[in-house]
């Protein structure tokens, strides 16, 4: 069990965050800004997170110049992946000798003096660091936490605690997880994904290992055992490693309720000990948040908590906005959004929502990054099996160039290719898309949109659409 936090003060002052507006770095700027330093930032554009900062107090400013480190001449400067070696902000802080830090060094100088709980995997890790800070908080802990995505229950991604544990989502798209210092390690899985930073899997692995490596002897690292590859580069380490899964050879074994709760997942979780605790998660369907909630279980008792009080409190879990987001209801057609982007998290969502009670699940999906729909068409055709329509849209760029032949249009045909009945179309603009939710989305059917990009503008526009047609009475 932690015991109060000694936090470990760290030797600057003041902080610019380039690139403020991500989920990743507002969150680590709005703690900042809640310990008392000094916090600027600037982005290309306002957004929901920008907001969040500029009502806290934090100095945002939109568009990247150099006169702004002249005129806030902050201690250190904070980037985020996006942000080039060229930016004008990023020259201009290396002109005048300032410290230039990826996040994930801040984000370790925030944890330090805390007992720091890091999440890690291809996906799942925002859901499961945000059941975890969740968990410790109802339990009366009041942890600080830092993750990419809005807990619902708490309307941000970031928090700044007065107890004794610390929550990280730790990102390793670009390998920066390696500056955390955890004292628990939880991975959910390891695949291919970010292959315009790595070279393919085998340094994704390599690169895994190391941060498991990190919690050091007296540490702990927690992995899903439905993976046995998985088990295998935990075990490699020669570190305290605990399996989650629903195989009885795991350590924390996960079983579900043999009956239907709608969007609710029933289950109980046999701990190492032998111990048995109920769980239900209200509105994350599906055996995947099965897993999650049972990794972020085993957190608890292996920081020694009361995993009673742990299952209660995580039975409490609301959220997170984007995974499996109710948006709305129209026509008798029920609208979710979610951020999944990569094959196998789409697969997952899709495995759930083919479970519930809708008469068809229909899906806008919009890829994100070339580089990732070219690394793994073939897996994105496949992972659309239990959609009954697909409608894709444009490819969401993140800053990358175009590739040539790599399109929506270019997956819309491998996924008709591969899968002769299923009703496949692409929309080249939103008068196009809207078109076609009207003519093939039915009363009775789920509609999901999927995506890490701006996809999730697409249901709220689809109501407003609506909304247009019936005071025209179309």
């Amino acid at each position: 069990m932690a015991q109060t936090s000694t936090t470990i003060a760290p030797s600057f002052k003041s902080a610019h965050f380039i690139g403020i507006g991500g989920a990743g770095m507002s969150g680590i700027a709005l703690v900042l800004h809640e310990r008392g330093f000094d916090v600027t930032g600037s982005d290309l554009k306002t957004s929901r997170y920008i907001r969040q900062l500029t009502r806290a107090g934090v100095d945002v400013r939109v568009g990247h110049e150099a006169k702004t480190i002249d005129e806030v001449m902050p201690d250190v400067v904070v980037v985020s992946t996006a942000i080039p070696d060229t930016n004008p902000e990023v020259v201009r802080a290396r002109e005048l000798g300032i410290p230039v830090w990826p996040r994930a060094k801040m984000l370790s100088a925030l944890s330090q003096g805390y007992t720091t709980i890091a999440v890690a995997g291809t996906h799942g890790k925002t859901t499961t660091s945000s059941m975890c800070a969740t968990m410790l908080d109802r339990m009366g802990l009041d942890p600080s936490f830092l993750i990419g995505g809005i807990v619902e229950g708490y309307d941000t991604n970031g928090r700044n605690g007065k107890g004794a544990y610390f929550v990280a989502e730790a990102d390793e798209s670009d390998s920066s997880f390696l500056y955390l210092d955890p004292n628990v390690v939880v991975v959910t899985n390891v695949e291919a994904d970010h292959l315009d930073h790595y070279s393919g899997i085998e340094e994704i692995e390599a690169t895994f290992v190391k941060f498991m490596n990190l919690v050091g002897e007296d540490g702990t690292v927690i992995v899903c055992g439905e993976s046995a590859h998985l088990v295998d580069l935990a075990r490699s380490t020669g570190l305290h490693v605990v399996t989650y899964g629903f195989d009885a050879s795991c350590d924390v074994v996960c079983t579900p309720d043999a009956a239907g709760h709608g969007l609710a997942s029933r289950f109980s979780v046999k701990l190492p000990d032998g111990t048995e605790r109920q769980v239900t998660i209200k509105s994350n369907p599906g055996r995947h948040n099965m897993l999650n909630a049972s990794a972020a279980l085993t957190v608890a008792w292996a920081v020694g908590e009361d995993t009673e009080a742990a299952a209660q409190a995580l039975s409490s879990f609301e959220g997170v906005r984007r995974r499996f987001t109710h948006v709305g209801d129209v026509r008798g057609v029920t609208l979710v959004d979610d951020y999944g982007h990569h094959p196998t998290e789409i697969a997952a969502t899709l495995n759930a929502a083919s479970s519930l009670d809708f008469k068809h699940v229909d899906v806008v999906f919009q890829p994100h990054r070339y580089s990732r729909l070219q690394a793994l068409a073939d897996d994105f055709a496949d992972a659309f099996a239990q959609a009954d329509k697909l409608i894709l849209i444009d490819v969401f760029p993140a800053g990358e160039m175009p590739i040539p032949g790599v399109t929506s249009k270019m997956l819309a045909d491998l996924v008709a290719e591969r899968h002769p009945g299923k009703r496949v179309l692409y929309a080249p603009d939103r008068a196009t898309l809207m078109g076609y939710l009207d003519a093939e989305v039915e009363e009775g059917d789920l509609l999901i949109t999927m995506g890490a990009g701006d996809v999730t503008q697409v249901g709220p526009e689809y109501l407003d659409h609506v909304a247009e047609a019936n005071r025209d009475g179309r």
